[in-house]
């Protein structure tokens, strides 16, 4: 097993928490084992007209009106090395996001159809006051939405129930709260932790979690920075979905405006997902 993911780049990159047992380059050595995604964001194109959804490098992105999904180089006036994805907002439920076009990740919870999983992506907003924007981030079922204004996001903190997702959320008037959550072609996420990661404004937060259908409690546990959430989703809570355990997931992030979010951003520094087959 490789042993690159086991440095302790816990400021900025992958946390060893989730990924020390990940065989990333046994995966690429030998695509058999599983496959894995890892995105720095440092090669994007250049802007096209995202007011539909369109196809943008390997994804899939829309953005409501002046704000646009692309790539920047600084987080609030400070240069960075690095490639950092940037959303921004303009109006009142504007909405901007980015998704694989098609999935290829399953959390069924059972071993006999599905393997351990890993997530993580590293994020963070140039506001957390109130009523300015929520944000998503984690595995949906891609495919089944087209990406518009209320899609995902359902003209607020609401969702919009023609698919499934799994991973983290900020409301737009949650200040700096983040719940882990998810929803199962539901109008409104469900809550696992609420309020069990948190951020500032300007300043990146990495989100992760791990799934393994060999573990009861803990079948999908959450981490904030590396840290373990306190609160779990249970393999039972995973077999008693309908379409979550039923349907291939992909990466995706969505941010909604609300009022006051009308200078808006969202940025992602890397998102990476792993399954070994």
């Amino acid at each position: 097993m490789d042993k690159i993911q086991y440095n302790n780049l816990s400021t900025t990159g992958p946390s060893p928490a989730i990924w020390a047992d990940c065989p990333v380059l046994d995966m690429a050595l030998d695509p058999r084992i599983g496959y894995h995604v890892f995105d720095d964001f440092l090669s994007w194109p250049l802007i096209g007209t995202q007011t539909t959804q369109i196809a943008h490098d390997k994804y899939k992105v829309f953005n409501t009106g002046s704000g646009v999904v692309t790539q920047v180089s600084a987080v609030n006036s400070v240069e960075t090395s690095g490639g950092i994805l940037s959303i921004t907002l303009d109006t009142d439920n504007d909405s901007g996001s980015i998704a694989q076009a098609y999935p290829s990740f399953l959390l069924t919870g059972s071993a006999t159809t599905s393997a351990k999983l890993w997530f993580e992506a590293r994020v963070a907003v140039n506001t957390i006051a109130t009523n300015t924007l929520g944000f998503m981030v984690g595995l949906a079922e891609v495919e089944q939405w087209t990406l518009a204004t209320g899609v995902p996001f359902n003209g607020g903190d609401g969702i919009t129930n023609s698919a499934s997702f799994i991973g983290f959320r900020k409301t737009e008037d949650g200040l700096g709260s983040i719940d882990s959550v998810y929803s199962d072609r539901a109008t409104s996420f469900t809550n696992i932790g609420a309020g069990q990661a948190s951020c500032t404004a300007n300043t990146f937060v990495k989100l992760g979690f791990r799934y393994d259908p060999s573990l009861l409690a803990d079948c999908v546990s959450f981490y904030c920075d590396g840290v373990k959430m306190a609160t779990t989703f249970a393999r039972s809570s995973v077999t008693g979905t309908t379409n979550l355990k039923a349907n291939a997931l992909g990466l995706i992030a969505a941010v909604i405006a609300d009022s006051g979010g009308t200078s808006g951003a969202f940025y992602m520094d890397w998102w990476r997902v792993a399954q070994l087959r």
